[in-house]
């Protein structure tokens, strides 16, 4: 699930003489030649976008907002033009535009809210812009993976390392923070800290106080580390910020945005290696921090982090050494103590719901995804044993059969307002490698031989499914369209990627149909089914259309995933490329 948008920031909301305030008379209409004017409408641009949510209103009233926003810092460089033109262009960038657009508004966002950081003095405001500085780099970090692959390693890596150490400045200053109210008396002194916040601008309390001032000085600060001036503000209007206080929730939010990027830091090492003591030693420490200050409500996706820490060692020692493996040595029940301890919490959360709604369907999906890569593994060993029918066989669909269960768990629960566009896709989309990944279990277990037909008709109807929840309904196989597909209005870079993987698992099913002995009687229905997909997807416009970049990528995707994919199948692969091109 995404993390929480930061809010906005704006000047004068609370003032006397505020700008805001309805006044008799015809109202002028705003010409945007002043600072205020720009800034407030932006702000009023960017809520326009939030009440349309997506499609292509909510990105012209975000796009109207980034130029308001963009005006201001040219009238002032303040921190609240910045932050905000900053935080509209990561919106833009994650969740309208694709790439290449999307690759430079959030190269440009990441650039802003670095200038942001620099425009304030206050502790407050720099853990408030470096939490959404960080979140900003992974991001960046995460897309130019997906589209650059090895030829940007190190920029991905940097982009990480800098997230990584903006998050832990956040982390210990919001410690901080913390043990100085708790020192002082806890909630009422958080209490107390907001109303003065909020009324002018200044924390009760001695310690934050000396905050509220930084944040007025920043106003009228002259010249920024560049040297580029910045204007005075010459209002008589006192800046109220949005301004984020710590609090123990929020504390844990930094922590498990800290521990994601140290993970991913491990796993992106090549060739594979265990992370040293010390990087070990920053997530406990983080982890130990965190556990001091948890909310009961936060307890399960503290625990939960715990265990994707195990997860991701475990996934590191299994890249060491899996051309080493031997069935029974033991190596392929690594991960069933991960899969009680994930079980155990997810029983735990029936008695202790969490604050966050999404937690359940978190460890939900992480099951089964630890009880597919259980079945990955065993399928991987099992050419070490004779051909036929096998006890690595018979495991491997238990295993399987248990993701299927816990995906659609998954599946039953009911959506909300923040319930992402793609999770439901998501998981349609892993019940359909599920089912596929049980079809293919033929050659060492006979239930997976009996219900092949079923298995690649239900494989290739959740992806289909999939695919219709993204708007992309011309993936399903019994599609009718001809012509030119129409595609759904662009919703960013994360829905655009799935709906390419989507379409891609679905050729992977008709080609293990069509082109194996485990379904003999519908290989010709397959073998057409797959042409015909292939048409639509080669009439899709260009700049959306899957190509050979998408076919590298879902390559890459099933080895990490499965641990090899066989030569006879990379085969496939290549043809298909060359076919979509």
């Amino acid at each position: 699930m995404p993390p929480r948008r930061p809010q906005k920031r704006r000047t004068g909301d609370d003032d006397a003489d505020s700008r805001a305030k309805k006044r008799p008379g015809k109202r002028r209409e705003p010409t945007y030649d002043t600072y205020d004017e720009a800034l407030d409408g932006g702000v009023e641009m960017e809520e326009k976008g939030e009440r349309y949510r997506d499609g292509e209103k909510a990105q012209r009233f975000y796009e109207k907002a980034a130029e308001l926003y963009k005006n201001a810092v040219g009238f002032s460089r303040t921190y609240d033009a910045v932050y905000n033109q900053a935080r509209v262009l990561y919106t833009l960038g994650t969740s309208f535009l694709l790439p290449p657009s999307a690759v430079e508004l959030l190269t440009e966002s990441l650039n802003l809210h670095r200038l942001a950081s620099t425009l304030t003095n206050s502790p407050l405001l720099q853990m408030d812009v470096g939490f959404n500085l960080a979140q900003t780099a992974t991001s960046l970090a995460d897309m130019l993976e997906e589209l650059e692959g090895d030829s940007r390693k190190s920029d991905v890596r940097a982009l990480r390392i800098e997230a990584r150490d903006v998050l832990d400045q956040v982390l210990q200053g919001q410690a901080a923070f913390l043990e100085k109210t708790q020192e002082e008396g806890d909630d009422e002194t958080t209490e107390e800290a907001a109303e003065a916040m909020g009324d002018a601008g200044e924390l009760a309390e001695e310690a934050v106080q000396e905050e509220a001032v930084n944040a007025e000085d920043d106003r009228s600060v002259e010249e920024d580390e560049t040297g580029m001036e910045v204007d005075e503000d010459e209002d008589d209007n006192d800046g109220t910020y949005e301004t984020h206080l710590p609090t123990p929730s929020t504390f844990i939010d930094t922590v498990l945005a800290v521990v994601d990027v140290h993970l991913s830091l491990w796993e992106s090492v090549d060739p594979p290696a265990l992370p040293d003591a010390e990087q070990q030693g920053a997530v406990r420490a983080a982890l130990d921090q965190a556990a001091a200050l948890v909310p009961p409500g936060r307890q399960a996706e503290l625990d939960f982090t715990e265990i994707k820490v195990l997860l991701t060692m475990d996934s590191i020692v299994w890249d060491l050494y899996k051309a080493e493996a031997r069935v029974g040595t033991g190596i392929e029940k690594s991960l069933d103590g991960a899969t009680i301890a994930l079980s155990s919490l997810l029983a735990n959360l029936e008695a202790q719901p969490p604050d966050e709604p999404t937690v359940r369907a978190d460890v939900l999906t992480t099951l089964a995804e630890t009880h597919s890569t259980i079945a990955y593994r065993m399928m991987f060993l099992a050419p070490q044993l004779p051909p036929g029918p096998s006890p690595l066989g018979q495991q491997a669909w238990f295993h399987l059969s248990q993701a299927i269960t816990h995906l659609s768990t998954a599946l039953d629960i009911p959506t909300t307002a923040i319930t992402p566009r793609e999770f439901k896709p998501s998981v349609l989309l892993s019940l359909a490698k599920a089912s596929l990944a049980r079809a293919r279990l033929s050659d060492i277990s006979d239930a997976a031989k009996r219900n092949a037909p079923q298995l690649f008709e239900n494989a290739t109807t959740y992806a289909g499914r999939a695919a219709e929840g993204l708007g992309w309904g011309f993936i399903r196989l019994e599609s009718a369209a001809v012509g030119r597909p129409t595609l759904p209005y662009q919703a960013g870079w994360d829905g655009e990627l799935l709906a390419k993987q989507i379409a891609l698992q679905q050729l992977r099913a008709c080609l293990y149909a069509g082109r194996t002995e485990l379904v003999p009687e519908e290989k010709e229905k397959y073998t057409k089914a797959r042409e015909g997909l292939v048409q639509r997807l080669k009439s899709c416009e260009a700049a959306r259309r899957v190509g050979a970049p998408d076919v590298h990528r879902l390559v890459d995707d099933v080895e990490d995933e499965e641990g090899q994919m066989g030569d006879v199948e990379k085969g496939w692969w290549r043809e298909l490329a060359e076919e979509l091109e």
